[in-house]
């Protein structure tokens, strides 16, 4: 079990959010999670989410989604 979070283990935990993120932001706008990939990780948020400081990873893929849509 992980004790706490740093920028080594971020990396085990970013594949598995990234994927939800972006079914989500799919499901939003009634396109392909694939396609919505490439965008993502272009964006702001996702900046931010492998950034460990940022804190980002504790946001529910929902609340990534939001921030994600408001960059638009």
């Amino acid at each position: 079990m992980i004790d706490t979070v740093t920028q080594d283990t971020l990396r085990v935990i970013l594949p598995s959010k990234v994927a939800l993120v972006t079914e989500e932001i799919a499901r939003r706008n009634n396109t392909d999670p694939v396609s919505e990939l490439t965008h993502f990780y272009a964006s702001r948020t996702y900046r931010e989410l492998e950034n460990e400081k940022s804190k980002y990873w504790w946001f529910s893929p929902a609340e990534l989604c939001d921030l994600y849509m408001q960059e638009s």
